[in-house]
């Protein structure tokens, strides 16, 4: 019972965590919006733009990744109160690793392409 009700706050843990770097990414995207219009209205190829912004993204997600596996390796393994070891499977750290870098970069694809969409005049408006 001990090591499901674990289960339940890690699961909520990573939700929220998910859920964190959703918006997080998503804000720092829509702030480069009138960037990103800017850069449209001057002609350049929305493949460009896109690859520019999303290059950004991968950044900061790979340096979050980083900190988070470097926290990880200095904390050293725990066992709980009820007698349950907590193994450190790597296939399941991947595995977090690569959901929030995904959910980061989806988060990250939506403000790009509405700011692909915004007419010169309106970014230029928005200053």
């Amino acid at each position: 019972m001990g090591a499901g009700g674990f289960g339940l706050v890690i699961l909520s843990v990573l939700l929220l965590s998910t859920a964190g770097i959703f918006s997080l990414m998503s804000f720092d995207v829509t702030q480069r919006r009138r960037e990103i219009g800017i850069r449209s209205a001057l002609g350049a190829n929305q493949r460009r733009v896109l690859a520019g912004v999303m290059a950004r993204s991968v950044k900061q997600l790979g340096i979050g990744v980083m900190v988070g596996l470097s926290v990880l390796a200095a904390v050293p393994p725990m066992e709980l109160d009820f007698g349950v070891g907590v193994e450190r499977d790597m296939r399941l750290i991947i595995g977090v690793a690569v959901l929030m870098v995904t959910v980061g970069l989806l988060a990250a694809a939506g403000p790009v392409r509405r700011g692909l969409r915004i007419q010169p005049s309106e970014a230029l408006r928005e200053g």
